[in-house]
């Protein structure tokens, strides 16, 4: 029973800090997913253009700009397609032809050797069957009228030879048609009867000199490298070429027949080759575009297709669906800027990323000034004043954190207003002075001078940038105007906001803890009239541990102001406490010894409840509630113990403050300075060696009772504090002069009558 006792009491805590942690990561993801939505929604409605109701043809109310850089597309094909007509076609040489076309001649007289052969072979049967023929004479006359009737010759005197010539000139009648056909199927271009039978007719040396002839004036007309867009002026050449060849028309038909069915282009267009030169033209063409802030639209003129396109391309037509590259672009952006700020605090502000209200609170004053410069770029881009988020983080937080959130600042409002570096010049520039001016400010009017001198930074980064852009210095001038303004803006956004920054989130800034410094606060004025001993004893209290945290790197401030209120609660009973009687009287002695720890003790409880009364923040609060931690009121124990009959009735734990223990280096000094204090002022014959002896005793006993174990202070800062603690003690209780007591009277000389 007892272990399950133990294990529940083991891992009870374990649940409770798992749930924690879970809270803590649910409020972490809440916050991102809002911070990345209200930043998406800002960004996305300051760079998205107005759109327009319009179609081609319509006449638009007003000029329309291109937001920016646009491609004209329509205008850019047509010099794309301009680009491609302008190439000229690419022509492969083909060797081959030449040689082709030589065989091919010689191919076609071999064929007409045959067809010769075979014409010269019918005539000769015909011969022999006309001589088997009786009527021998009827033939002969009708062979001589024929002859007679179809070239108006004369027969000759020898009989045979005539009739082998009127059988050459007359073979149209000599053989028939089907024989014909028959003939020119064997040659493979297409001759007409009257071109084959001048072939046949032919000798067979001017069949030679023809076939060398052709090849010739072929070979001569292909060397020229012919394309198919000069190869009629090739055939007629070639024409030409053969009618002054020494041979018989019917030949120079022939050869003409033979060439132009023969000739063709030898050089060859390439395709590919020319259609990648028309690509290559087309990559080199340069695109056309609206540049930004160009009129794509004049006031007054119909919409053209090319304009139509281009306010299509940029979300400007109504009705239409969102811009989808701006809508990613940005989410990307957003995200980028998100993240980046993610990892910075969880790897260099660690114990901001454990407090949601902190995170809140950035998110809000970052969401804060992206919103104001939407509705202020209207006015002026350079009049955002985005330095107020800066300063406000370095009062609110600390300089680091102001950085990374400016930078940050600083690339969305550069996005903002459209890629305008000179805006995120001016905020890297202006922010990072106004972090140095307003860190560790002690005074709102501080924030005067400081937005004083982010505006002249703004001014400057703004006039340079101009100058550098423009060239222009009147219109520079002009424009970093606009930075006075900007920073005066911010100084008093940051100014007038501080307050309510302080109070929604419960952070108390340096400002605010001079502030509460002031004497006439009402806590502190209460206390100085109704205990003025615990109000002298706070303000000693308070130099030694402002000087201590200072010598460690801890809020000296706080360390100082802190210890002002941590003997607030005696307010309730003054008298009981040893400081504020101003008699040997003490009612102590009239209680038991229990009561008056329970008196003492209760001071710090009851400090917390003046501090609530009086809106005192919590962070001071805390220094009411640790500044004893869980230590023993001693003297009372030992008092109840030497009364008590039975000792061991009395526990120690009965007379210990109920903490808790330090939790922080500042509230730990205090608790220090508020013991070392105290011992010192009862010291006798004080003397740097004995009270440097006493500090170091006092702080190790409170670091043996484990009082310092939860407040991240080492060894080494101990030793600091200690010698902090001395040296200013030291100052305070130094040792003085012992004036004589000396008659002035009796020394001017008067007397007593004058």
């Amino acid at each position: 029973m007892n272990q399950m006792v133990i294990n529940k009491n083991r891992f009870g805590p374990d649940r409770q800090v798992s749930k924690i942690l879970n809270i803590r990561l649910i409020w972490k993801i809440i916050i991102a997913v809002f911070t990345y939505a209200v930043i998406f929604v800002i960004l996305l409605y300051s760079v998205s253009p107005k759109r327009y109701s319009l179609k081609v043809g319509d006449i638009p109310a007003e000029p329309i700009r291109a937001p920016r850089d646009i491609e004209n597309k329509i205008e850019t094909q047509k010099r794309i397609e301009q680009a491609k007509q302008n190439v000229s076609p690419i022509y492969r040489f083909n060797q081959d032809v030449k040689l082709n076309t030589m065989e091919e001649v010689n191919q076609i007289f071999e064929e007409i050797h045959i067809a010769r052969g075979m014409v010269a072979q019918e005539l000769e049967e015909l011969k022999n069957e006309r001589q088997n023929d009786s009527d021998d004479t009827s033939v002969d006359e009708n062979a001589n009228e024929s002859i007679d009737e179809n070239t108006g010759e004369n027969p000759a005197d020898d009989e045979s030879d005539n009739n082998e010539e009127n059988a050459g000139v007359n073979y149209n009648q000599l053989i028939d048609k089907q024989f014909m056909e028959q003939v020119k199927t064997r040659i493979s271009i297409e001759l007409s009867n009257e071109e084959l039978i001048a072939c046949v007719q032919a000798d067979e040396s001017e069949i030679l000199q023809l076939q060398e002839s052709l090849i010739g004036v072929l070979f001569n007309l292909l060397d020229l490298r012919i394309k198919e867009d000069n190869l009629l002026e090739a055939k007629n050449t070639l024409r030409n070429e053969m009618l002054t060849l020494p041979l018989s028309n019917d030949l120079r038909l022939v050869g003409t027949t033979i060439g132009l069915s023969l000739l063709k282009p030898n050089m060859v267009y390439d395709h590919e080759a020319t259609e990648a030169e028309k690509e290559k033209a087309a990559e080199n063409v340069e695109r056309v575009f609206f540049k930004k802030g160009q009129y794509i639209v004049q006031d007054g003129q119909p919409v053209t297709e090319e304009q139509y396109m281009a306010l299509l391309d940029l979300g400007l037509i109504k009705n239409q669906q969102f811009d989808i590259s701006l809508v990613v672009g940005l989410g990307l952006i957003v995200l980028l800027t998100e993240v980046v700020l993610a990892m910075y605090f969880y790897y260099f502000e660690k114990d901001i990323m454990n407090q949601p209200h902190i995170l809140i609170m950035i998110s809000v004053i970052f969401c804060l000034v992206l919103g104001l410069g939407y509705g202020i770029k209207f006015v002026h881009p350079y009049f955002i004043p985005a330095a107020a988020a800066a300063v406000l983080l370095t009062i609110l937080i600390r300089p680091s954190v102001a950085f990374i959130i400016n930078v940050a600042l600083g690339v969305l409002l550069g996005v903002m207003t459209q890629g305008q570096f000179g805006v995120t010049t001016a905020v890297l520039f202006s922010g990072t002075l106004g972090i140095y001016m307003s860190n560790k400010s002690q005074q709102r009017s501080t924030l005067v001078w400081t937005g004083l001198f982010i505006s002249v930074t703004g001014m400057l980064s703004i006039m340079g940038y101009e100058m550098i852009v423009s060239g222009n210095w009147l219109s520079a001038v002009k424009s970093s105007l606009w930075g006075i303004g900007s920073g005066i803006a911010a100084s008093i956004l940051a100014l007038g906001t501080l307050p309510v920054w302080e109070y929604m989130f419960g952070i108390i800034t340096p400002i605010r803890l001079i502030e509460l410094s002031n004497p006439n606060q009402p806590l502190l004025r209460r206390l100085l009239m109704e205990a003025p001993g615990t109000y002298h004893h706070s303000i000693i209290v308070g130099n030694l541990a402002e000087s201590a945290a200072e010598a460690v790197g801890a809020n000296g401030v706080l360390a100082r102001v802190g210890a002002y209120y941590h003997d607030i609660g005696k307010l309730s009973r003054p008298y009981y406490f040893r400081e504020n009687q101003l008699s040997a009287d003490n009612p102590h002695d009239r209680l038991d010894p229990a009561l008056s720890a329970n008196i003492i003790i209760s001071h710090a409880r009851d400090g917390v409840r003046l501090a609530q009364k009086y809106k005192v923040p919590k962070v001071l609060q805390d220094f009411m509630l640790q500044h004893h931690g869980t230590t023993p009121v001693i003297y009372f124990y030992h008092k109840s113990k030497n009364n008590n009959d039975n000792s061991q009735d009395v526990k120690l734990d009965d007379f210990r403050y109920g903490g808790p223990k330090p939790q922080s280096p500042e509230t730990a000094i205090v608790m220090l300075a508020d013991t070392v204090e105290a011992a010192v002022r009862s010291m006798q014959e004080p003397t740097p060696e004995k009270i440097d002896d006493l500090i170091r005793k006092l702080i190790r006993e409170k670091l043996e009772d484990g009082q310092l174990d939860e407040c991240r202070l080492t060894l080494k800062d101990l030793d600091t504090i200690a010698t902090a603690f001395k040296n200013t003690i030291c100052g305070i209780f130094h040792e003085r002069v012992e004036y004589p007591d000396v008659d002035l009277k009796q020394e001017r000389g008067e007397t007593n009558d004058g």
